[in-house]
């Protein structure tokens, strides 16, 4: 199945995005370097999650205890539904696009809010600034946790050579021979610079409230992802959560650049 992709461009750096999957991320390059990984098969099979870009978690990111969504009493599987939704384009320049999202009797069923996403894109010189602004339309505080879930670019076997500044993340963990799965506490200042192997210096920018990183890997797979989320699993089910009040709006950004 073809996927429209909707391509964004300044200077030396470019980006891509495919609304009716997700509003994902499929591209980001600058100067000529591909800083994010793509299974494409699996991305043209509407069917599977895509495996690679940058999906958005919404409206949590990570996995529940029992699936269960406690203050809605509902059952919702790892991620939220945002990333397997089709979003509309709202606006569009050469270096910007932003696409809409709202509920509809879905997602009620299993998130019973009235809201509207805005997920945003501005190409940089050097990267991409992401920004997801969430408007809770009903008449009861509406509970989030999100996060963004970039897969960067890595041979496998190079992943024992990628090194965190300032000691952020262990990255010894990054094994090429089994799959790892583990969280930190992300930087007070929600910053973090990770020095991949043939891809340069990324700088990982994201909003301070997000507290925590995830980073997960497979086994044979040219991928390290770098996950800006909320908190850890299940943090929708805890007091931690985001709470947006009826009538208002709350925003999360990430930003990603080549150094």
């Amino acid at each position: 199945m073809d996927i429209e992709e909707l391509v964004l461009s300044h200077g030396e750096a470019s980006a891509a995005i495919a609304p009716s999957r997700g509003a994902l991320i499929t591209r980001l390059t600058v100067a000529g370097r591909a800083l994010l990984y793509l299974d494409r098969a699996t991305l043209t099979d509407v069917t599977k999650n895509v495996r690679g870009g940058v999906p958005l978690l919404f409206p949590f990111a990570g996995r529940l205890d029992g699936n269960r969504l406690l203050p809605a009493g509902t059952e919702l599987g790892q991620h939220g539904f945002a990333r397997n939704r089709a979003w509309s384009v709202t606006e569009m320049r050469p270096d910007f696009l932003r696409l809409t999202l709202h509920d509809d009797e879905g997602t009620r069923a299993v998130y019973p809010h009235t809201f509207q996403l805005e997920h945003s894109f501005t190409v940089l010189p050097r990267g991409l600034l992401v920004e997801l602004q969430m408007w809770n339309l009903g008449s009861t505080p509406m509970p989030v946790s999100p996060g963004w879930h970039p897969y960067f670019s890595c041979a496998s076997a190079a992943k024992p050579l990628v090194r965190a500044e300032g000691d952020v993340v262990d990255a010894a963990r990054f094994t090429p021979e089994a799959e790892f799965d583990f969280g930190v506490m992300a930087p007070v200042q929600g910053r973090a610079r990770f020095h991949i192997p043939e891809l340069g210096v990324l700088a990982l920018g994201f909003s301070p409230e997000m507290r925590w990183l995830q980073c997960w890997g497979l086994p044979g797979r040219d991928f390290v992802c770098l996950e800006p989320f909320l908190g850890p699993n299940n943090t929708i089910n805890t007091p931690a959560r985001l709470s947006i009040p009826p009538g208002q709006a709350h925003t999360l950004w990430m930003r990603m650049e080549l150094l």
